[in-house]
Order: structure tokens, then C-alpha cells, then sequence
């Protein structure tokens, strides 16, 4: 039987398939890459894995839970146990970077990738306005062209295994290789599962060994407020007794003279509001007063005095206090709020005002 010779269309077809693949290199390689690093920075960012402070997965999730959609699972299942939610979405990102970059149930990490950018997008980017400033819808679209192409047989650990398997012990032959019987299937789908599986229990077990030693020793969280629990009474009864009244808010001390240096920060609590608050010295002289609370996420907002900027190192909006805190970039268009204060003119300490 003479087989036909090679349509000109399919030849086409094959090429164009090729090219396809090879045009989606770059973004497996950006998208596997940076899921890679942004778990690995979480593995290693002590602010992250903290229960509290400015970065903390902790401040992050109650900052969420103010204007996202899943603000109920996040109060009902993610305040409970934040320690052990940042380890498992940093070995999660870890494992799909991984299994992106390699070609390891490549559909399958490509898949959870755009449920992982979702995600974010729900939470992190919710709040940002308009919607295309925010970076993890585009992430989301870039797994889904991954998920539903395919990795094409391009740059994958299964093909690299499955020559391997096929080379003759006395050298390469591209007819020997011909020559070969098949590959086992069921071999590389076993290969595949226990490679994936023990790379991800390699990075994820000390994580979770050390988040369930976390979990176990650190003290139950009130969700509402975000103090342990063994507290919370205490404190409620405490902020009762000290809370001020209109009348005492006036005059509360926010800030020494002495602290105050050219270009410096304070952070200090508004007695009003509980609120952290920023008292900065401009390089003027000038003492000017902020809520610390970001106006995009609400996660709370630090000075750099370099620049003489209020940033936010969360989302990275950025305010100008020497303009009555105008938004000078990022996800927000509102800017902070103003604490009203006197500044003695003797030692120049700083307090509120009525």
C-alpha cells in the first residue's frame, strides 16, 4: 500500500502547533518562576509568618475580610488558623511553580495556578479600583492559556525520562532510538505521581511540622478582634476602664519632643479610635499626624524617610505627608486620614486636639 505524501496543510498545521508551543515558553517560565519565588519569599519572610505586625499573614487575612467576597470563610476558617494557611499557600505556590517549570502534571498545576490567582484576586486585589490595576487577574488569565494549551511536549521532565529510558547503552542512534520498544505509560504516570508527590512533601513537611508546632503552642485567636482568647476579657475590660472619653481624647499624648528628629516617625495609637497613627517630623520642621491604616486594604502603612513617603507594604500605595497624605500611586485614590494635634512650642511634644 503507497502512503500519500504529506499534505501541505498538515505540514502547516504541525508547524504552526510547534510554534504555538514554543511561544508559550516564556510565560511557563515567568508564571512557574514567580510562584516559585513567592513561596519561597513566604518561607522565609519572618514578618509573614508572624501572628501579628505590618505583613503578617495574620494582619493580611483581617484586612481581607473587610471588603472581600469570602469574607465568611476568612472569619469562619482562615482566622482561626493563619499560621498553618500562609504554609500551606506558600508550599502550594511552590509546588505549582514546580510542576509548571518541569512538565509535571503540567495541566493539572496549570489548572490550580488559576484557581490559586483567583483566589487572590477575591481577596488581595479585591479592593483595588478599577479592577486592571490589580496583577492577579492577569495571572489568572495566564494560567488559564496554559491550562487549556498544554505544555506541548516542550521542556518536560517526562520527555527527558522517556529518552533516557529509550537510549541504546552503547550511545545515541536517532534509528536505534526508532528501533526501541515503547515506553511503559503506566511507569511514567508512576515516575510522574512520585516525583511530584515527594517534591512537594520535601518542601511542604518541615512547613507543616513547624505550623502544626506553631498552632499547638500559640494561644487561641479571637476573630473579631485578633487578641488571644485568654485575653480578650481582660483586654475588653481594660479598653472599658481606659477607653477616653471625647473630653480625655484631647490632649492625649502621641509623640515626645525629644523622638522627633529631622525626617522621622513616630507610630503612636489615636486615643479616639484605637487606630495606629503616624507622626512624622517633615524635613521642613513641620509635625504633621496620620491613621496608619491603609485606605486600599486596610493593612497598616510605614515612612520612609528617603523618600519622605508614607508607603503601604502590602499592596505598595504610596502617600505624600507633606500634602495632606495625597495618594501618590498604587490601588487607592483616597488618602489617609488626618489626626488632628498641638505641638508644644517649649519640648515639642505632640498631642491630639479636640
Amino acid at each position: 500500500m503507497v502512503q500519500r505524501p504529506p499534505r501541505r496543510d498538515d505540514e502547516r498545521f504541525a508547524t504552526s502547533g510547534r510554534v504555538a508551543t514554543t511561544a508559550l515558553i516564556p510565560l511557563r517560565v515567568f508564571l512557574g518562576g514567580t510562584f516559585v519565588y513567592a513561596g519561597l519569599d513566604k518561607l522565609l519572610d519572618p514578618t509573614f509568618l508572624a501572628m501579628s505586625g505590618p505583613g503578617s499573614i495574620n494582619e493580611q487575612l483581617h484586612a481581607f475580610a473587610l471588603d472581600s467576597p469570602l469574607a465568611f470563610l476568612i472569619n469562619s476558617v482562615a482566622l482561626h488558623m493563619p499560621i498553618l494557611i500562609g504554609l500551606g499557600m506558600a508550599a502550594l505556590e511552590i509546588a505549582i511553580g514546580l510542576g509548571t517549570l518541569a512538565g509535571w502534571f503540567f495541566r493539572l498545576s496549570a489548572a490550580l495556578g488559576t484557581a490559586v490567582a483567583l483566589l487572590f484576586w477575591l481577596t488581595a486585589s479585591w479592593a483595588t479600583k478599577p479592577y486592571f490595576l490589580g496583577p492577579d487577574l492577569p495571572y489568572a488569565a495566564g494560567w488559564l492559556t496554559l491550562a487549556l494549551a498544554g505544555d506541548g511536549g516542550a521542556w518536560t521532565l517526562e520527555r527527558w525520562l522517556a529518552v533516557r529510558e529509550a537510549r541504546p547503552k552503547g550511545g545515541y542512534s536517532r534509528t536505534a532510538l526508532r528501533r526501541q520498544a515503547p515506553v511503559s505509560t503506566e511507569r511514567r504516570r508512576f515516575l510522574k505521581l512520585a516525583g511530584w508527590a515527594g517534591a512537594t512533601v520535601l518542601l511542604a513537611g518541615p512547613s507543616l511540622v513547624i505550623g502544626r508546632i506553631a498552632a499547638a503552642t500559640r494561644p487561641e485567636v479571637s476573630v473579631a478582634t485578633g487578641t488571644p482568647k485568654a485575653t480578650a476579657a481582660a483586654s475588653s475590660v481594660a479598653t472599658a476602664s481606659a477607653a477616653p472619653t471625647p473630653a480625655a481624647a484631647a490632649g492625649t499624648l502621641l509623640a515626645k519632643g525629644s523622638q522627633l528628629t529631622a525626617s522621622s516617625a513616630v507610630a503612636a495609637v489615636d486615643p479616639a479610635t484605637g487606630d495606629p497613627v503616624l507622626v512624622i517630623k517633615l524635613p521642613s520642621g513641620s509635625v504633621v499626624a496620620y491613621d496608619a491604616i491603609c485606605t486600599h486594604a486596610g493593612c497598616t502603612v510605614e515612612y520612609d524617610p528617603g523618600s519622605v513617603t508614607i508607603f503601604c507594604p502590602c499592596h505598595g500605595a504610596q502617600f505624600d505627608p507633606a500634602r495632606n497624605a495625597a495618594v501618590l500611586g498604587g490601588p487607592t485614590v483616597t488618602p489617609l486620614a488626618a489626626i488632628p494635634i498641638h505641638v508644644n512650642s517649649s519640648n515639642g511634644d505632640v498631642t491630639t486636639t479636640a
